[in-house]
């Protein structure tokens, strides 16, 4: 990516996340000192618990990738945490999804993992992730929609939702065939007949071998086992501080999960404004007042409070993750899995 590219991406990621935080301010009934206010009264035990949880979530992710690279390229568990922190930070904060490839390259660098191992094992864990996600939404629609106090379009969401989870718990675990599929279009349009594109079709060759790798024998069985209590920790983490920052006590624990739910999955989306600024909070937003019926201002400022917790624990962690990478040996590895991954 050129210098260029990369600034036009940080403005129109910043201008994106200044635009939306200053209308959900404008239309949300909240000012800025109501915010303050709000994470003052966040006490000291229920902030620890919330950080508890979150670098539970790290563990467990970083357990996740060792499981997803093959024994011969794997990092040991504190290099796998240490990269996943850092990953994540840089993931988090960079515009528009752009510190995605930082992964492969802390991988690289610090473990000695090939690019293309470290890229099938990034991509199938996003497709798990997706899977858990749509999962959680649908099994909380099915289950409010059962109460009768839920919106009739839940018990229909809750289907397609479902099938969605199928399609990317099908994708982690045949992800090869599809890029199989885009490679063998790209030879009938006869690309391979230019050196790009025998370059392309050679990385996706390599890639799609990765993939077949990282969801062969138990490595994905594993992976998905660990994904589970991950999110579980994830809507701990959100259902929390929901409370402690003035979510009614009697919107519960799988209401919480789907008003946090749709706050996830708008960072998931690929136009995600940095450090997920407004974004987020949209989402928050949109579960908990749109589908569950808190109060607006509520809902506005303790999505804004929680993504504000949730910024402070991913910076402060990717920091020291950052520091440890500059101090730990590097994680020196044979590579035995052939010179189509390192071209990847």
């Amino acid at each position: 990516m050129s210098r260029r590219t990369f600034v036009l991406r940080l403005v129109l990621s910043l201008s994106v996340a200044a635009l939306l935080v200053v209308l959900l301010f404008r239309f949300g009934g909240v000012s800025p000192a109501d915010t303050a206010r709000t994470l003052l009264a966040l006490s000291p035990a229920t902030f620890a618990l919330a950080l508890g949880l979150h670098f539970t979530t790290y563990c467990l992710r970083a357990a996740r990738f060792q499981a997803l690279i093959p024994a011969a390229a794997r990092p040991g568990f504190r290099h796998a945490l240490t990269v996943s922190a850092a990953h994540n930070l840089a993931s988090y904060v960079l515009p528009l999804k752009t510190g995605e490839a930082s992964l492969i390259v802390y991988l690289r660098l610090q473990c000695g993992t090939p690019a293309g191992v470290a890229l099938a094992a990034l991509l199938v864990s996003r497709f798990l992730d997706a899977a858990s996600l749509c999962a959680g939404l649908a099994a909380a629609c099915f289950v409010l929609r059962g109460e009768g106090a839920a919106p009739r379009w839940m018990g229909a969401a809750s289907v397609v939702l479902l099938l969605l989870a199928l399609l990317f718990l099908l994708l982690s675990l045949r992800g090869d065939l599809l890029v199989r599929v885009l490679g063998g279009t790209l030879r009938w349009l006869r690309l391979h007949r230019l050196r790009a594109g025998a370059r392309l079709l050679e990385k996706l060759e390599g890639l799609a071998v990765a993939l077949r790798a990282a969801s062969g024998g138990w490595r994905l069985a594993l992976s998905a086992f660990l994904t589970a209590p991950m999110w579980f920790t994830i809507f701990g983490f959100y259902a929390l501080l929901a409370g402690a920052f003035g979510v009614p006590t009697s919107v519960g624990f799988l209401e919480r999960a789907l008003g946090a739910s749709l706050a996830a999955l708008f960072n998931l989306l690929p136009m995600n404004a940095m450090a997920g600024a407004g974004t987020q909070e949209l989402g928050w937003v949109a579960g908990f007042h749109g589908v569950l019926g808190v109060e607006e201002g509520v809902a506005f400022s303790s999505g804004l409070a929680v993504h504000l917790v949730q910024l402070f624990n991913i910076v402060v962690m990717g920091l020291v993750a950052h520091l440890a990478m500059g101090v730990m040996p590097s994680w020196r590895l044979p590579d035995p899995l052939g010179s189509s991954d390192d071209k990847l």
